[in-house]
Formats: structure tokens, sequence, C-alpha cells
């Protein structure tokens, strides 16, 4: 695929939620968080729970803080070279 016509689809899926296959066949799904000249980065959905200490005796709960409970993280991004870039295709997203 040529690159130019690939960063214009790509401008034109911004924000949509897309497939990407690499060119040694490896397939990517997330959302199109970014492009530069070189590189699109997808915001690739995740159940990973991050890991920390939480304080017991904290008051603090403005960002839903409490023993027990850790936030999740929703996004990771990754960043793939356009040239390395073999298709790109819009998936359904439902809610």
């Amino acid at each position: 695929m040529d690159q130019n016509f690939l960063k214009q689809a790509c401008w034109n899926s911004m924000n949509k939620y897309v497939g990407i296959q690499t060119n040694d066949g490896q397939s990517h799904d997330g959302f199109i968080a970014h492009i530069d000249e070189n590189y699109v980065t997808l915001a690739i959905p995740s159940n990973e729970v991050l890991t920390g200490k939480t304080s017991e005796n904290s008051m603090s709960r403005q960002f839903g803080f409490h023993p027990g409970f850790f936030p999740r993280r929703r996004f990771f991004f990754r960043r793939f070279p356009f040239p390395f870039v073999s298709s790109l295709f819009l998936l359904p997203f439902f809610i």
C-alpha cells in the first residue's frame, strides 16, 4: 500500500476503531490516537490492572482509590512506522 494513501486513510479514520496489519502478518486493533510524518499511534484497549500502594489512612478518594481497589488502565499506546504497515481497515465498535 502506498504510504501517502495510507497516511490519508489514517487521517480520515482519526479517533475511529481500526485494525492494522503489519508486513510480518501481525494484526492490531485500537483507536488512532496520533499521526505524524513517520508513525501512526494506536490506543489499544486493555484490562490491565495498575499496581500501586494505597494508603488506608488516607482521606483522599478523588480518583476512586480505597483499600483493595486499583484503577484499571484503559488504553496503552503503540506506535507503528508507516513503511511496516501493510493494511488499515475499519472495525465495528459497540458500547
